[in-house]
């Protein structure tokens, strides 16, 4: 439905702009404390992903590459839980990037204050196996500007990755 209700919409926002998605906690959401289950605040955030490139109109560009996005990492930061039925917001918003990586921030928003926050670092995959660098990306998307400076809390997320990649299991 976010997919349909995105593409459905005429205006197409800025990169640099927040999406919203609205939603409510479901009785089948919650764990057996009745708060919504953690599982479910990232699958709510894969949601933002999906309804923010759609909404900023990279859905069409990327697919006619066959470039889509791979999600590395991902942390959460609850402030305060949801529980059913309660509503919530999903505010997305793009936090930057770097030559590899793009970093979204998705907070959870219930009654103006911010109940969770999660930070996603991915990166892009080409159906071609071929290399997609962030430039590539900001290239295809008419992206003049610079990225915004990265926090603290996402160099250290890009910093792990690197760390878990350049360790080798032996086959």
């Amino acid at each position: 439905m976010v997919f349909i209700r995105a593409s459905l919409s005429k205006q197409r926002v800025s990169v640099f702009a927040t999406t919203r998605i609205r939603s409510r906690v479901m009785i089948t959401d919650q764990d057996m404390f009745a708060h919504m289950t953690n599982s479910r605040y990232f699958s709510f955030s894969d949601l933002g992903v999906i309804n923010y490139i759609v909404r900023t109109g990279a859905w069409p560009k990327l697919r006619k590459k066959g470039w889509f996005p791979v999600v590395c990492a991902e942390s959460v930061v609850f402030t305060k839980m949801l529980r059913s039925p309660q509503g919530f917001e999903v505010q997305t918003r793009l936090a930057g990037w770097d030559d590899t990586y793009i970093c979204l921030r998705h907070d959870f928003i219930r009654d103006e204050q911010t109940t969770a926050t999660v930070r996603i670092v991915a990166r892009f995959a080409s159906r071609k196996r071929q290399k997609v660098v962030m430039s590539d990306v900001t290239s295809l998307l008419d992206i003049d500007a610079a990225s915004p400076p990265l926090g603290r809390d996402f160099l250290d997320m890009i910093e792990n990755i690197e760390a878990a990649r350049s360790v080798r299991e032996p086959v």
